[in-house]
């Protein structure tokens, strides 16, 4: 705490001393500004060199994983003659689905004459229907 408080006080000074710098020596003052400018311009460049390396170290060793990748191919690749087959539909074709029921479904109609069939509602949601005065079945 006492640490940023410090520096805050620091960086305060080092403005301040600029821009008096700026009213007292203006060509000072530029030739300060231009450094400052090239200085930032150094900064990026080396930040940018370094995302590019971390950018390649990453690439490359995501190549090294690829032999890996081949191998599951072989393995597992309908394109290959002789793999197993693990797609969807080739698993899907082989089930048999015993337990298949339709969903019930519930009828209202209003006064009007209206009707609408609808997924089966609660004993709440029907008692709620009939309080309004509409048939459920």
């Amino acid at each position: 705490m006492v640490i940023g408080k410090i520096t805050s006080y620091l960086a305060l000074g080092l403005v301040g001393a600029f821009l008096l710098n700026t009213l007292i020596r203006p060509t000072s003052a530029l030739g300060t500004g231009a450094a400052l400018q090239e200085t930032g311009i150094g900064i990026g460049a080396i930040g940018k060199g370094i995302g590019d390396s971390l950018r390649s170290i990453g690439s490359s060793s995501a190549k090294l994983l690829d032999p890996l990748f081949s191998l599951r191919d072989l393995v597992y690749s309908s394109d290959v003659t002789g793999a197993a087959n693990v797609s969807p539909a080739a698993q899907a074709s082989g089930e048999t689905n015993y337990n298949v029921s339709t969903p019930s479904s519930s009828t209202i109609t209003w006064s009007s004459g209206t009707t609408a069939s609808v997924p089966s509602l609660s004993p709440a949601a029907k008692s709620y229907y009939r309080a309004l005065g509409v048939s459920v079945t």
